[in-house]
């Protein structure tokens, strides 16, 4: 599931900002994954936006068919699966 940062209440805000370790983007999407939120890093982050501007760059616009924040979680699911 994908959550954006504008739909948490301030205490899943800050339970969420404490566990990771820094504050939260106003509009940032969070991947929650079997209960547990995962947050990206913000080299994470930027890894992957290169990572997707590139691929979109590459693909016929007739191909386009996933959201951008599909294809940012699937870069940063895949980084994880990496690291």
């Amino acid at each position: 599931m994908i959550l954006q940062t504008v739909e948490l209440s301030p205490s899943q805000r800050a339970a969420i900002e404490e566990k990771v370790g820094r504050k939260l983007h106003e509009q940032e999407n969070i991947v929650l994954c079997g209960g547990t939120a995962k947050v990206a890093s913000a080299e994470a982050r930027e890894n992957a936006a290169q990572q997707m501007r590139h691929r979109l760059v590459l693909l016929d616009p007739s191909e386009r068919r996933m959201s951008i924040e599909d294809c940012a979680a699937a870069l940063l699911e895949k980084l994880e699966m990496t690291a």
